[in-house]
């Protein structure tokens, strides 16, 4: 989480906004007040600004009263750190790397980096908590829907495709993409929509009849013939993508107390950044984190919890405590019956 915290930090985006509209006509104080306050910490107004209007940091020269120019001739650049390029070079030897560039992109990048030594390999990191079947991001097939369906979730475009079931029953299917989640634990990608059907001469939103289930869950890997049908739906969408995930979760939302040891908080947060969540701190070296979740998603939650060990705790709802004490004990049992065998 933090290996390019002194990169280009804060600090430096701040000086940088300032200085590229101080190159193209002047900047005021009051404008150069607005940018730190929007791109900085709060108390960024007090630390840079004084720097800038006493020259100790000389890259300002003022024109009049309420006007400075930048002493460069040219915008600043950020050119990559052999760091960032080392990590850039690990990235492209991730098959998902493929999802989100085309091969033309990929090559470039590939071509600028050529010399570099990546940081990590594939090869060093065993998963021992993932499914061995996870999706095949290497087809062409595979690829091209990733890319046709991100793009369906960014237009808000209604799409059709065939979708093959768990017991391989394909159905034709209709439906507003709203999100593309990651589960790490299944190693595949899963759609969220909002399902639409033909009912009374209308293409209409299907809502739920028992309201445990809003949206559909789809995976990746099992959509197929992808298209965009001409339909003229009977009203619009019923609230915003976020608002309509929101709504679909059925199950009561875990807490969970972090302690903020071995780095446990930015862990926390890189690993459950698919979820919605709230987070509030209690004191010093503890956070309360609230996670929103899909009952379907319940074991994979779970396990994931349970991968941090004694930092976090779970504290509600008593279901979800009482599952963690049972996988516990399941755990203990196993051990026992391991060490009794030896």
């Amino acid at each position: 989480m933090n290996l390019f915290s002194e990169v280009y930090g804060c600090y430096y985006q701040v000086v940088s906004s300032i200085l590229n509209k101080a190159l193209t006509g002047g900047i005021s104080p009051q404008e150069m007040a607005a940018i730190t306050a929007q791109a900085g910490f709060a108390e960024s107004c007090l630390f840079i600004l004084p720097k800038l209007y006493a020259k100790e940091w000389h890259f300002l020269e003022q024109t009049s009263e309420n006007s400075y120019a930048s002493r460069l001739s040219n915008a600043p650049e950020c050119p990559l750190t052999l760091l960032q390029k080392r990590w850039l070079k690990s990235l492209l030897s991730d098959e998902r790397i493929r999802l989100f560039l085309t091969e033309e992109a990929l090559l470039q990048a590939q071509t600028a980096f050529a010399e570099v030594e990546p940081l990590w390999t594939p090869e060093q990191f065993y998963y021992y908590d993932r499914f061995e079947n996870g999706d095949n991001f290497s087809t062409i097939e595979y690829q091209e829907n990733f890319r046709t369906v991100l793009e369906a979730v960014r237009s808000q475009t209604v799409i059709s495709f065939h979708y093959r079931s768990a017991k391989g029953k394909q159905t034709q299917r209709i439906c507003l993409p709203l999100k593309i989640e990651y589960s790490s634990k299944n190693n595949r990608f899963r759609l969220l929509a909002l399902p639409i059907v033909w009912a009374k001469n209308w293409f209409r939103w299907q809502y739920p009849t028992d309201k445990k289930r809003y949206l559909d869950h789809f995976n990746l890997a099992n959509i197929a013939n992808i298209s965009f049908p001409n339909i003229q739906l009977q009203s619009p969408p019923p609230l915003s993508p976020e608002a309509l995930i929101q709504q679909s979760y059925d199950a009561e939302p875990v807490h969970l107390l972090i302690t903020n040891r071995r780095n446990a908080l930015d862990r926390a947060m890189l690993h459950f950044a698919n979820y919605d969540k709230d987070t509030t701190q209690i004191d010093g070296e503890t956070w309360e984190c609230v996670i929103y979740y899909d009952s379907a998603m319940e074991t994979e939650l779970l396990i994931e919890i349970l991968s941090f060990g004694p930092v976090v705790k779970v504290t509600a709802p008593q279901h979800f405590v009482d599952l963690i004490k049972e996988r516990l004990a399941k755990q203990m049992q196993f051990i026992r019956a391991q060490s009794d065998s030896l």
